[in-house]
């Protein structure tokens, strides 16, 4: 493993095969006991060369070996004779019928599987009860994606012969349901038409989250993430007006008087936004710093666990892809804050509107709740020049009517 990389926790290999030598072999070992099986394991797998390139092949790699389980099915732990028959001529049907032959690899590391309490080394113990229901769930997943529900047949089996444990599966179609595609055959007339056996990538990616998230339960580290976020900081923010704060309310008139005259624009990814943005993020940076800092820490805290353990599980990888899910989360975060800022500064521009067509009328009202007198403050601000002069001559205002929004 190169430096600075990781192995991942759960692999999922996948590839087909049309070769009517692969399916009689493989037809061939259904009937064969378990520890038959494992010794035979070369003759059947498109596997036995690990992706056509022998350096490929996991550590510790041995056919020879005599571990492994018993078939399983979508339905049975254990096959009988006569289910094993049946297996049998459905792999028949199958390759008479110009099926492909999927066989797929789900591979753990020990230390995953330990980590999680499925596999005990000292032991050798190993919940293949579970291993089961994970992949199980992963074939449905396929079966559902690849639109083969109801039309396609599997069949597994753990396996030991690796440094890691992991289950071999082959899936064919009897009667297949899937596109054909022309290929051109060099140097035969004509154009053979075969039936299409690549699956999408995502249906790969999909099976395999299904693995992890039902071996591992991240449920809770992931509400706490998105409680951090919605409950703690953002619904706090919607609540807290800037522009009745005096260690935010010079910031905040900047960032209003910079923004365009529409106030339809006022969206966080709307792209008219899009040179505002790192100043509406430098705004809510400066509100966070305020007032939510443990809960911003607490959330690196929390992103970081996250990281971590999707590190772990799917590897470090060129792209670092485990990284995307706190981009993610953070991207979420400076959103939802984004729009509670912008929401602010259209209301606050929607006062000092409200100001310029009520001038002249009586605001006996609002003058006795202290309204009056903060927007006024605010509408001088608007129109004559900012300055820390203008500033601390609304200050008082401000503060009273930010003590009697707090008694309400």
């Amino acid at each position: 493993m190169p430096e600075g990389k990781s192995a991942p926790g759960v692999i999922l290999t996948s590839k087909y095969v049309f070769s009517s030598q692969k399916f009689s072999e493989y037809i061939n070992y259904i009937n064969r006991s378990s520890a038959t099986r494992s010794k035979a394991y070369g003759l059947y797998s498109v596997y036995a060369d690990y992706m056509g390139d022998p350096k490929k092949r996991p550590p510790g790699f041995n056919p020879a070996s005599e571990k492994a389980s018993s078939l399983f099915t979508i339905t049975k732990d254990q096959l009988t004779n006569k289910e094993k028959q049946e297996l049998k001529h459905q792999f028949e049907v199958a390759q008479k019928n110009d099926s492909p032959m999927w066989q797929q690899v789900i591979s753990f590391t020990d230390e995953f599987l330990e980590k999680y309490g499925l596999y005990d080394r000292a032991s050798g113990r190993l919940d293949e009860g579970r291993i089961r229901y994970v992949t199980r769930l992963a074939m449905q997943e396929e079966m559902k994606d690849e639109n083969m529900d109801g039309a396609a047949v599997w069949s597994a089996a753990i396996h030991y012969n690796t440094d890691n444990i992991h289950v071999h599966i082959a899936v064919v179609e009897p009667y297949p349901t899937r596109k054909r595609k022309e290929l051109f055959v060099p140097g035969k007339p004509g154009v053979k038409k075969q039936i299409k056996g690549n699956m999408n990538p995502r249906t790969f990616s999909k099976m395999k989250s299904k693995i992890v998230n039902n071996i591992v339960d991240r449920a809770p580290e992931l509400q706490k993430i998105n409680d951090i976020i919605r409950n703690n900081i953002v619904a706090e923010k919607r609540s807290h007006s800037s522009y009745r704060d005096l260690r935010l309310y010079g910031t905040f008139i900047k960032l209003y008087n910079r923004m365009p005259r529409d106030r339809r624009l006022w969206k966080y990814n709307m792209n008219a936004l899009h040179d505002m943005r790192p100043e509406i993020d430098s705004f809510t940076r400066l509100y966070m710093d305020m007032y939510h800092k443990e809960d911003f820490l607490e959330l690196k805290k929390e992103l970081q666990s996250q990281q971590e353990f999707l590190k772990s599980v799917y590897g470090s990888g060129k792209q670092k892809l485990y990284q995307n899910y706190a981009k993610t989360k953070m991207n979420d975060l400076y959103t939802r804050m984004g729009n509670a800022v912008l929401r602010e500064l259209r209301e606050y521009d929607k006062t000092l509107h409200n100001g310029k067509k009520s001038k002249g009328k009586n605001h006996s009202a609002r003058n006795s709740s202290g309204l009056y007198d903060l927007k006024k403050a605010l509408k001088k601000d608007y129109l004559q020049v900012r300055n820390q002069a203008a500033f601390r001559t609304l200050q008082q205002n401000i503060e009273y009517e930010q003590e009697n929004e707090n008694e309400r």
